[in-house]
């Protein structure tokens, strides 16, 4: 078995995936120890002219082919077709830290990890780079303490639940059978839970490995209304299963952190209804109203603190709070 396998979903990506498979191999690790799967989702651009180019010239390269079924749909045919011990996913419009693989690689198996974290970046297309906002890291905890899912999940992991800041033990997805759901944006955030769920070994290293875009044609960024309803609904799924999550925990801390997303995502929800699908906002307080206040706080900024006293005092001057000017 090779060492690891790190696993691209690529749908026109043409822009970027040069940058991002030129970083995977300026690595300080043979090319014999790991492989690079480019799951190509039916694109029409030259993503899979660029993921050709690069096959021909390196061994460790692997395209698979999918139909527009999405990114957590290429994740799992990852997953079903890597060869390495442990995975490692990256999005083909980022990229890697030189000779970065090592260290974590060599910290994951020394260490017999299931599951670790490290530090990252995000810069903005002109390659500045974007500091990190309080309300995002405030929590995060760089400990290189071993625990477990639950304990890192509720103590150390913060808000900031990216799946391409871990690299994982491929045998603790399989034999688990953690898939990522196909159909919905913000997969990260419900597969971490179900991952940390089942992990006993999990730790973090301070060490920036990673290096995300934040692009404007993103989803988050569409100005389509399916997709702005998409991105809504999405968020209230994922509501749910924080909250399914929290009623069958034993953990009280792991509720705790559960409660904390719940509140964190009902805020952003709240913000966006306001000023891009208004539509949609009296039904979003409704549900809220009727379901999930008061809202809670856990390990939060006084800024964030704040803005949940106000909602759970009124939701309606919350969103008038937030529309933009």
């Amino acid at each position: 078995m090779i060492r690891l396998s790190i696993i691209i979903p690529v749908f026109n990506a043409e822009k970027y995936l040069g940058k991002c498979l030129e970083s995977l191999q300026n690595q300080n690790i043979s090319t014999s120890d790991f492989e690079i799967i480019l799951v190509n989702d039916d694109s029409d651009d030259a993503s899979l002219d660029i993921a050709v180019s690069f096959t021909a010239q390196f061994p460790n390269f692997v395209i698979l082919s999918q139909s527009k079924t999405g990114v957590g749909a290429a994740r799992n045919l990852g997953i079903q077709n890597a060869r390495g011990k442990f995975l490692f996913f990256v999005d083909a419009d980022d990229y890697i830290q030189p000779n970065s693989l090592s260290e974590v690689l060599n910290c994951i198996e020394d260490n017999n990890l299931d599951i670790l974290r490290f530090n990252y970046v995000a810069i903005n297309e002109a390659g500045k780079v974007i500091p990190k906002k309080k309300n995002s890291s405030h929590s995060i905890v760089f400990s290189e303490e071993i625990v477990n899912g639950n304990v890192f999940l509720s103590e150390y992991l913060g808000w900031a639940c990216y799946n391409w800041s871990f690299l994982f033990n491929a045998s603790l997805i399989r034999d688990n059978k953690i898939y990522f759901n196909p159909t919905i944006y913000f997969e990260d955030v419900e597969w971490l839970l179900r991952i940390m769920s089942v992990a006993n070994r999990v730790r973090s290293i301070d060490r920036q490995v990673y290096t995300y875009l934040h692009r404007s044609g993103s989803i988050t960024q569409s100005n389509e209304l399916s997709k702005k309803n998409k991105i809504i609904s999405d968020k209230l799924y994922i509501i749910e299963v924080l909250k399914k999550h929290s009623l069958y925990s034993n953990n009280e801390k792991v509720i705790l952190w559960c409660n904390g997303m719940i509140s964190l995502t009902f805020m952003g929800i709240l913000a966006y209804v306001t000023n891009e699908v208004p539509g949609r906002k009296d039904h979003i307080i409704r549900l809220l109203k009727n379901h999930y206040l008061p809202l809670k706080s856990y390990h939060f900024t006084i800024k964030q603190r704040r803005d949940i006293l106000i909602i759970n005092l009124s939701v309606r001057l919350y969103c008038f709070l937030k529309r933009k000017r």
